[in-house]
């Protein structure tokens, strides 16, 4: 479902209640322009309230010189730069001294020291040597404070704080461009710089749209540093920035049009509300943000964003209202500009990352996700529960992360800059028909080359990998998972079932059962297996972390393809809420035909109702009764009461048709049906859209 084409919205005044700072300080005067534009900014920044007890304790803690002894004064960190907090605390002082109906409203000594802190920062301007902070972290928090706190500021105060402020300029591109426009515009406010502001908003408004360059792309994911997938970070703080400034700006000659709020309400929930799953962030979509509790604070932000939402787009608070409904939402959802795939259904929630030449798979910044050099090669993260992967980094194989296959030389992992180190190929995507889908990687880096496959029905994943080929003399191995370990562990070999050790290897075992889920063998294959307690460190993943030792025990499931492994392949299924005795009997009857080539890899659903098609040349599949592509592609075939759903996708985004051959004669689209088969001409999306899977409805002739 797309709403970007439902009918216009209406913006509604938002109603903060009496409890909330409700109008103009005393001495603070502004023309006829800014007025509303005035009372939206307060009442926006006043709404959420800081709780009362911490507001006491800052009130109970601050020193005599306006600082306080918790904060560290001196940090160069450039990533959560400690020193910030002190701002955050004064805004926090200041948001509860000009409540009304709060216990520090309007009183003396709050006030006092709330300048007090405020003449501290003022006086000795401390910047973070990361450029982001003093043109954008410390104005945005500073520019709010100084708005709350106008009427009682000196023009000693004031110059020195709209000094730091003007650190800030309109520019650079996406988010960074949204957070720097706005701080001009607060900035603006405090000047009444009509002019400015108008610019500002118009700013801000630009990157309120959909682009092939940084910022919201046409598959509604979300574009920083590059072709980078930044749903969790960068692209989250573009929700809130966005609400902010709707909130802000409405009834205000800045105000938004309402395409634009479509715009934003499109991402959201064709976007956003796709990669969560129980109150938890997708690990992937975290970015290089994988920090202690971050899948469940940007899950709790975004819930928080929809609820805002509900008020903001009111026409729309039902979808906004069932958007944290995760039962709800289920089918296959492929996000072809960022080679990003996620399957959900009301059991469970999968999600691959892969990457190409077209995409950066993953980035270390401000020494964060330092052990992130394989997050965007097949990245394969299955959830059941929303606890299997709940803060686990410092306890991860790095080299081992689900679904990745990777050399595991002894040295460290390299960092990554957002241009480094690339999949060399463009055969990576994905097809989809909204409830089933295949993603496909040709992988090609630094000198291991695989061929990857992930065939997504309903109630399994079929993972497959071929041509895996490295010459570079070190042991390579394809995860399967690595989750916290959770109860028994059950496997069925030749024997009988047997529980698992802490560390052993099997050779061609038919299934594994962990936690009620399956990873079936269809073709064997040396498997490594580890139960154990491991030790780490949140230090180890972002540097500002103290290198405090914890521990963990994992499950850790492994292909060991061997040192110079030469055109080897490998097959597993993952399949969520299962029985042991449900793997018995695939023993017996197994759903599936597999075909695993370097040349073509496939997937028919025992009956014949469902099969995927991998053809990385053109070629011949007996899927159906036979299929046929004269080119590349990926084909998904879906059989119909009287007829087959054929949907076609081209992961290099550079052709313009292809022709598909299937047995049967039929009717629809450009189907030509002769002598017993019928060729069909799938024309492909072009430009912003290349990439995106054609579905077709073929009926019987």
């Amino acid at each position: 479902m797309n709403y970007i084409n439902m009918r216009k919205i209406h913006i509604r005044i938002l109603i903060l209640g009496t409890v909330l700072f409700s109008c103009r300080p005393a001495g603070i005067i502004y023309s006829d322009q800014l007025k509303q534009l005035h009372a939206n900014v307060i009442a926006y920044i006043s709404e959420d309230q800081p709780d009362p007890e911490r507001v006491k304790e800052l009130l109970g803690t601050i020193k005599e010189d306006g600082s306080w002894k918790t904060i560290d004064y001196t940090s160069k960190e450039r990533g959560g730069w400690p020193t910030a907090g002190h701002l955050t605390n004064l805004l926090n002082m200041a948001k509860a001294y000009q409540t009304k109906g709060s216990p520090f409203y309007h009183k003396k000594a709050v006030s006092e020291k709330i300048h007090r802190g405020l003449n501290f920062w003022l006086e000795h301007d401390f910047q973070c040597p990361n450029w982001w902070y003093p043109e954008i972290g410390v104005p945005m928090t500073l520019a709010p404070m100084m708005i709350l706190m106008e009427a009682e500021l000196s023009p000693e105060q004031m110059q020195k704080g709209i000094k730091i402020l003007d650190r800030a300029k309109i520019g650079m591109t996406g988010q960074n461009k949204v957070w720097l426009s706005g701080n001009v515009l607060l900035k603006s406010l405090l000047l009444r710089d009509e002019a400015t502001i108008r610019k500002a908003a118009t700013s801000i408004q630009e990157e309120l749209t959909v682009s092939t360059k940084e910022g919201v792309q046409p598959d509604w994911s979300y574009h920083q540093h590059g072709p980078q997938l930044q749903f969790g970070n960068y692209g989250l703080a573009y929700v809130d920035d966005m609400i902010q400034w709707i909130s802000m700006l409405r009834n205000t000659p800045f105000h938004f049009e309402e395409s634009k709020v479509a715009i934003l309400r499109n991402y959201m929930l064709e976007g956003q509300q796709w990669v969560t799953w129980k109150d938890k962030f997708d690990v992937t979509c975290c970015g290089r943000q994988l920090f202690p509790r971050a899948q469940a604070s940007k899950a709790a932000s975004l819930a928080r964003h929809f609820r805002k939402m509900e008020g903001v787009d009111p026409e729309f608070a039902a979808a906004y209202k069932n958007a944290g409904q995760w039962q709800t939402l289920y089918g296959n959802r492929n996000f072809w500009r960022s080679d990003y795939m996620v399957q959900r259904s009301p059991e469970y929630f999968l999600t691959v990352k892969t990457s190409s030449e077209r995409t950066i798979g993953a980035e270390t910044v401000n020494s964060e996700n330092i052990q992130g050099y394989y997050m965007g090669d097949g990245a394969t993260f299955l959830y059941r529960t929303q606890e299997e992967y709940d803060n686990i980094f410092p306890f991860w194989n790095f080299k081992k992360i689900p679904g990745v296959t990777a050399h595991q030389e002894a040295k460290p992992l390299p960092a990554l800059t957002s241009k480094e180190n690339r999949n060399i190929s463009l055969f990576v995507g994905g097809v989809s028909n909204g409830e089933n889908g295949i993603a496909v990687m040709d992988y090609n880096r630094n000198g291991l080359k695989a061929r990857k496959s992930w065939f997504m029905f309903r109630d399994a994943v079929v993972c497959l990998g071929a041509g895996i080929t490295s010459t570079k003399g070190q042991e390579v191995t394809t995860s399967v998972n690595q989750s916290y370990l959770k109860g028994q562990v059950t496997t069925k070999s030749s024997g009988d079932e047997q529980k698992v050790m802490e560390k052993q290897e099997f050779m061609n075992p038919a299934w594994i059962w962990h936690d009620q889920t399956g990873y079936f063998f269809p073709s064997g294959g040396k498997i490594g297996l580890e139960t154990r307690e491991v030790e780490g460190s949140w230090h180890r993943v972002a540097s500002r972390y103290p290198d405090e030792k914890q521990k963990a025990i994992l499950f850790n499931l492994w292909f060991n393809h061997g040192a110079n492994p030469e055109n080897q392949t490998y097959a597993y299924v993952l399949v969520p809420n299962v029985s042991t005795a449900k793997l018995i009997e695939w023993e017996k009857h197994f759903p599936f035909q597999i075909n695993n080539h370097r040349e073509q890899q496939e997937v028919i659903q025992t009956g014949g109702d469902l099969a995927g098609i991998v053809f990385y040349q053109p070629g011949h599949s007996t899927a159906f009764g036979g299929v046929e592509a004269d080119q590349p592609c990926l084909v998904l075939l879906k059989k119909l009461t009287d007829g087959v759903q054929l949907s076609v996708a081209d992961p290099t985004q550079l052709l313009k048709e292809i022709n598909i051959t299937l047995t049967g004669e039929f009717q629809g689209g450009n189907a030509r049906p002769e002598n017993g088969k019928t060729i069909v001409r799938v024309t492909l999306p072009e430009g912003e859209m290349a990439g995106k899977t054609v579905t077709v409805v073929l009926d019987k002739k």
